[in-house]
């Protein structure tokens, strides 16, 4: 029974997988969760904002900390990259790449 119940389990954990917090279909067509925030941020959504910082801000702030080193000096950068990401989320083209990406390179570019 419990053997029976583990491979159960295994079955399921395959079906879906979760990337950042967001629930990700491997059947189903590939969708820029963190693209869609950034437009809706562009239209001043702050829903949107807080539902990004909470997804992607502590590994922002690994890879931050990683080129940076000193923690103090990461939180510092870590609040930049998000304020940048505020204020400049209009220029994000969906059509030319992945959310993630966009801010990722901003967060490398900020912390070299």
């Amino acid at each position: 029974m419990i053997l029976m119940a583990t491979n159960t389990l295994a079955w399921c954990m395959l079906e879906v997988m979760v990337i950042d917090g967001a629930e990700i279909d491997e059947d189903g067509p590939a969708r820029d969760l963190v693209g869609e925030l950034l437009v809706r941020i562009a239209g001043g959504d702050q829903r949107a904002f807080a539902e990004l910082y909470d997804m992607l801000s502590a590994r922002v702030f690994a890879l931050i900390l990683k080129v940076v080193v000193n923690r103090a000096q990461s939180e510092e950068v870590l609040q930049e990259v998000f304020l940048t990401v505020w204020r400049s989320a209009n220029r994000f083209a969906p059509n030319k790449g992945q959310g993630r990406t966009w801010i990722f390179t901003i967060a490398h570019r900020r912390a070299v």
